[in-house]
Protein backbone atom coordinates (compact mmCIF):
# COMPACT_ATOMS: atom_id res chain seq x y z
CA UNK A 1 0.00 0.00 0.00
CA UNK A 2 1.09 3.81 -0.78
CA UNK A 3 3.00 4.72 2.50
CA UNK A 4 2.09 8.17 4.01
CA UNK A 5 5.11 10.03 2.66
CA UNK A 6 5.23 9.00 -0.66
CA UNK A 7 3.72 11.40 -3.66
CA UNK A 8 0.09 10.08 -5.11
CA UNK A 9 -0.41 9.46 -8.88
CA UNK A 10 -4.09 10.33 -10.52
CA UNK A 11 -6.12 7.57 -9.38
CA UNK A 12 -8.67 7.79 -12.54
CA UNK A 13 -5.50 7.54 -14.75
CA UNK A 14 -4.43 4.54 -12.68
CA UNK A 15 -7.57 2.82 -12.72
CA UNK A 16 -8.10 2.93 -16.39
CA UNK A 17 -4.52 1.40 -17.24
CA UNK A 18 -5.13 -1.52 -14.90
CA UNK A 19 -8.56 -2.03 -16.94
CA UNK A 20 -6.93 -2.05 -19.87
CA UNK A 21 -3.82 -4.36 -18.72
CA UNK A 22 -6.51 -6.84 -16.98
CA UNK A 23 -7.88 -7.42 -20.81
CA UNK A 24 -5.01 -8.30 -21.91
CA UNK A 25 -3.92 -10.44 -19.57
CA UNK A 26 -7.02 -12.65 -19.84
CA UNK A 27 -7.39 -12.96 -23.33
CA UNK A 28 -3.92 -13.44 -24.70
CA UNK A 29 -0.72 -12.63 -22.55
CA UNK A 30 -1.09 -15.07 -19.41
CA UNK A 31 2.56 -13.77 -19.00
CA UNK A 32 1.98 -10.25 -17.28
CA UNK A 33 -1.17 -11.77 -15.08
CA UNK A 34 1.14 -11.43 -12.01
CA UNK A 35 1.87 -8.49 -12.89
CA UNK A 36 -1.30 -6.81 -13.44
CA UNK A 37 -2.07 -9.41 -10.47
CA UNK A 38 -0.03 -7.22 -8.01
CA UNK A 39 -0.37 -3.66 -9.80
CA UNK A 40 -4.79 -4.05 -9.78
CA UNK A 41 -3.92 -4.08 -5.58
CA UNK A 42 -3.94 -0.64 -5.50
CA UNK A 43 -6.04 0.79 -7.28
CA UNK A 44 -8.03 2.76 -4.87
CA UNK A 45 -4.50 4.24 -3.14
CA UNK A 46 -2.00 4.35 -5.89
CA UNK A 47 1.32 5.97 -5.25
CA UNK A 48 3.87 7.37 -8.15
CA UNK A 49 5.69 4.44 -7.77
CA UNK A 50 3.20 2.36 -8.43
CA UNK A 51 2.51 4.24 -11.97
CA UNK A 52 6.30 3.49 -12.29
CA UNK A 53 5.36 -0.01 -12.42
CA UNK A 54 2.67 0.18 -14.77
CA UNK A 55 4.67 1.95 -16.93
CA UNK A 56 7.34 -0.47 -16.87
CA UNK A 57 4.99 -3.46 -17.76
CA UNK A 58 3.76 -1.17 -20.68
CA UNK A 59 7.37 -0.43 -21.99
CA UNK A 60 7.18 -4.50 -21.54
CA UNK A 61 4.32 -5.27 -23.64
CA UNK A 62 5.24 -2.56 -26.36
CA UNK A 63 8.84 -4.48 -26.65
CA UNK A 64 6.70 -7.98 -27.35
CA UNK A 65 3.68 -6.78 -29.33
CA UNK A 66 4.12 -9.57 -31.77
CA UNK A 67 3.74 -12.14 -28.82
CA UNK A 68 0.61 -14.05 -28.13
CA UNK A 69 -0.73 -17.34 -27.69
CA UNK A 70 -0.03 -19.99 -30.28
CA UNK A 71 -2.27 -22.57 -30.82
CA UNK A 72 -1.31 -26.03 -32.94
CA UNK A 73 -4.30 -28.07 -34.97
CA UNK A 74 -3.86 -31.58 -32.94
CA UNK A 75 -7.12 -33.79 -33.91
CA UNK A 76 -5.62 -36.37 -31.83
CA UNK A 77 -4.76 -34.82 -28.72
CA UNK A 78 -7.28 -33.38 -26.26
CA UNK A 79 -5.27 -33.99 -22.96
CA UNK A 80 -6.42 -31.89 -20.53
CA UNK A 81 -3.88 -30.96 -17.96
CA UNK A 82 -2.64 -28.32 -15.41
CA UNK A 83 -0.24 -26.74 -12.77
CA UNK A 84 -0.67 -25.32 -9.13
CA UNK A 85 1.30 -23.25 -7.52
CA UNK A 86 1.66 -20.86 -4.37
CA UNK A 87 3.85 -18.14 -3.53
CA UNK A 88 3.06 -18.12 0.29
CA UNK A 89 2.64 -14.83 2.33
CA UNK A 90 3.58 -13.16 -1.03
CA UNK A 91 1.20 -9.96 -0.09
CA UNK A 92 3.56 -7.83 1.47
CA UNK A 93 0.86 -5.62 2.88
CA UNK A 94 -1.45 -8.61 4.03
CA UNK A 95 1.34 -11.72 4.23
CA UNK A 96 -1.48 -13.16 2.05
CA UNK A 97 -0.31 -15.79 -0.42
CA UNK A 98 -0.56 -15.94 -4.45
CA UNK A 99 -2.49 -18.66 -5.99
CA UNK A 100 -1.47 -19.64 -9.56
CA UNK A 101 -2.41 -22.35 -12.08
CA UNK A 102 -2.25 -22.96 -15.46
CA UNK A 103 -4.15 -25.52 -18.20
CA UNK A 104 -3.21 -26.66 -21.35
CA UNK A 105 -4.42 -29.03 -23.84
CA UNK A 106 -2.41 -30.18 -26.85
CA UNK A 107 0.27 -28.44 -25.72
CA UNK A 108 -1.53 -25.16 -25.62
CA UNK A 109 -2.33 -22.68 -22.77
CA UNK A 110 -6.29 -22.11 -22.44
CA UNK A 111 -6.97 -21.39 -18.84
CA UNK A 112 -4.74 -19.43 -16.45
CA UNK A 113 -5.09 -17.55 -13.42
CA UNK A 114 -3.41 -15.38 -10.86
CA UNK A 115 -4.91 -14.67 -7.71
CA UNK A 116 -4.57 -13.86 -3.82
CA UNK A 117 -5.98 -15.83 -1.78
CA UNK A 118 -9.07 -14.89 0.76
CA UNK A 119 -7.34 -16.12 4.12
CA UNK A 120 -4.03 -16.02 5.37
CA UNK A 121 -1.76 -19.28 5.38
CA UNK A 122 0.07 -20.44 8.22
CA UNK A 123 2.10 -22.82 6.33
CA UNK A 124 3.65 -23.48 2.88
CA UNK A 125 2.13 -25.81 2.70
CA UNK A 126 -1.69 -24.96 3.16
CA UNK A 127 -0.97 -22.10 0.91
CA UNK A 128 -0.34 -24.79 -1.88
CA UNK A 129 -2.94 -26.74 -0.60
CA UNK A 130 -5.62 -23.83 -1.28
CA UNK A 131 -3.88 -23.37 -4.45
CA UNK A 132 -4.22 -26.80 -5.67
CA UNK A 133 -8.06 -26.65 -4.72
CA UNK A 134 -8.63 -23.78 -7.28
CA UNK A 135 -7.50 -25.21 -9.58
CA UNK A 136 -9.46 -28.47 -9.09
CA UNK A 137 -12.60 -26.31 -9.94
CA UNK A 138 -11.26 -25.03 -12.89
CA UNK A 139 -10.09 -28.16 -13.98
CA UNK A 140 -13.97 -29.79 -13.25
CA UNK A 141 -15.43 -26.97 -15.21
CA UNK A 142 -12.89 -27.33 -18.20
CA UNK A 143 -13.50 -31.29 -18.07
CA UNK A 144 -17.44 -30.41 -18.63
CA UNK A 145 -16.48 -27.70 -21.72
CA UNK A 146 -14.53 -29.72 -23.11
CA UNK A 147 -16.93 -33.11 -22.76
CA UNK A 148 -19.69 -30.50 -24.50
CA UNK A 149 -17.35 -29.88 -27.31
CA UNK A 150 -17.05 -33.67 -28.05
CA UNK A 151 -13.89 -34.11 -26.21
CA UNK A 152 -13.10 -37.57 -24.60
CA UNK A 153 -12.82 -36.81 -20.86
CA UNK A 154 -12.93 -40.14 -19.62
CA UNK A 155 -9.62 -40.71 -17.71
CA UNK A 156 -8.76 -38.20 -14.92
CA UNK A 157 -7.27 -34.67 -15.45
CA UNK A 158 -3.70 -34.45 -13.96
CA UNK A 159 -2.50 -31.49 -12.07
CA UNK A 160 0.72 -31.33 -11.20
CA UNK A 161 1.71 -29.82 -7.36
CA UNK A 162 5.38 -28.94 -6.23
CA UNK A 163 4.84 -29.38 -2.63
CA UNK A 164 4.43 -33.34 -0.86
CA UNK A 165 2.34 -31.93 1.92
CA UNK A 166 0.18 -30.43 0.09
CA UNK A 167 -0.25 -33.54 -2.19
CA UNK A 168 -0.72 -35.81 0.68
CA UNK A 169 -3.25 -34.52 2.34
CA UNK A 170 -4.90 -34.11 -1.02
CA UNK A 171 -4.62 -38.29 -1.04
CA UNK A 172 -4.55 -39.47 2.24
CA UNK A 173 -8.62 -39.90 3.17
CA UNK A 174 -7.02 -39.81 7.07
CA UNK A 175 -8.79 -36.47 8.29
CA UNK A 176 -5.80 -33.96 9.59
CA UNK A 177 -6.25 -31.66 12.39
CA UNK A 178 -4.26 -28.99 11.07
CA UNK A 179 -6.71 -28.04 8.24
CA UNK A 180 -9.84 -28.66 10.15
CA UNK A 181 -10.43 -24.36 9.06
CA UNK A 182 -10.75 -26.13 5.27
CA UNK A 183 -12.19 -28.92 5.39
CA UNK A 184 -15.07 -28.19 3.04
CA UNK A 185 -12.26 -27.39 0.45
CA UNK A 186 -10.52 -31.53 1.80
CA UNK A 187 -13.09 -33.15 0.98
CA UNK A 188 -14.13 -31.43 -2.91
CA UNK A 189 -10.65 -32.41 -3.59
CA UNK A 190 -10.48 -36.00 -1.86
CA UNK A 191 -14.46 -36.60 -3.32
CA UNK A 192 -12.86 -35.58 -7.38
CA UNK A 193 -9.82 -37.86 -6.80
CA UNK A 194 -11.86 -40.21 -5.64
CA UNK A 195 -14.19 -40.30 -8.68
CA UNK A 196 -11.17 -40.24 -10.81
CA UNK A 197 -11.98 -36.69 -12.21
CA UNK A 198 -8.89 -35.31 -10.86
CA UNK A 199 -5.15 -36.80 -10.15
CA UNK A 200 -2.43 -35.09 -8.68
CA UNK A 201 1.38 -35.83 -9.18
CA UNK A 202 4.54 -34.14 -7.72
CA UNK A 203 6.63 -32.09 -10.16
CA UNK A 204 9.86 -30.18 -9.30
CA UNK A 205 9.68 -26.70 -8.75
CA UNK A 206 12.19 -26.03 -11.15
CA UNK A 207 9.69 -27.52 -13.77
CA UNK A 208 6.44 -26.08 -12.06
CA UNK A 209 4.88 -23.39 -15.18
CA UNK A 210 2.53 -22.13 -12.84
CA UNK A 211 5.50 -20.38 -10.88
CA UNK A 212 5.12 -17.55 -13.06
CA UNK A 213 1.42 -17.06 -12.04
CA UNK A 214 2.70 -16.23 -8.55
CA UNK A 215 5.56 -13.91 -8.13
CA UNK A 216 7.93 -11.76 -10.05
CA UNK A 217 11.08 -14.09 -11.64
CA UNK A 218 14.22 -13.39 -12.56
CA UNK A 219 15.00 -12.89 -17.05
CA UNK A 220 16.03 -16.46 -17.44
CA UNK A 221 13.32 -18.68 -15.99
CA UNK A 222 10.74 -15.87 -17.21
CA UNK A 223 11.24 -16.39 -20.38
CA UNK A 224 11.87 -20.29 -20.24
CA UNK A 225 8.40 -20.50 -18.50
CA UNK A 226 6.87 -18.10 -20.84
CA UNK A 227 7.58 -20.12 -23.74
CA UNK A 228 6.27 -23.16 -22.57
CA UNK A 229 3.14 -21.10 -22.24
CA UNK A 230 3.34 -20.83 -25.97
CA UNK A 231 3.15 -16.94 -25.81
CA UNK A 232 5.92 -16.32 -28.46
CA UNK A 233 6.27 -13.73 -31.45
CA UNK A 234 4.62 -14.37 -34.56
Amino acid sequence: KRADDEEPCNKETYQQAIGCLTYVSTSTRPDIAAAVGLLSQYMSNPSKDHWLGIKRLLRYIKGTLTYGLKFVANKNECDLHGYADANWAGDVDTRRSISGYIFKVADATISWSSKKQSTVAKSTTEAEFVALSQACQEAVWLRRLLSGLGCNTDGPTLIKEDNQGAIEIAKNPKFHNRTKHIDITFYFIRERIESREIKVEYCSTHDMLADIMTKALPRERFEKLRSLMNVCSF
